[in-house]
């Protein structure tokens, strides 16, 4: 399965409501179609931007796994595996 930037902005859109009631203690204040439209948005932005990142940073993730116990063993590639479309 791939890290896909569409469905990580819907889950943060999805999410929005219950972080913003937890926090604020109030319900979301934008809740027009515009402003659920907006969000979705800023949310889109955000997840391309952090899928770009990862993908561009992969090596820096991780250099060296273990395996039961054993030394050490480098690793020298990641795939990450992100999908970011282009936005229209």
């Amino acid at each position: 399965m791939s890290l896909d930037a569409n469905g990580l902005a819907d889950e943060m859109t999805a999410q929005l409501d219950e972080a913003w009631r937890k926090i604020k203690g109030s319900p979301f204040p934008g809740g027009s179609p515009a402003d659920r439209e907006d969000a979705k948005i800023m949310f889109l932005a955000v997840a391309r931007g952090l899928l770009l990142y990862l993908e561009a940073h992969k090596t820096d993730m991780i250099d060296s796994i273990t395996f039961g116990g054993g030394s050490p063993q480098s690793v020298t590639s990641v795939d990450v595996d992100t999908f970011v479309e282009n936005v229209p």
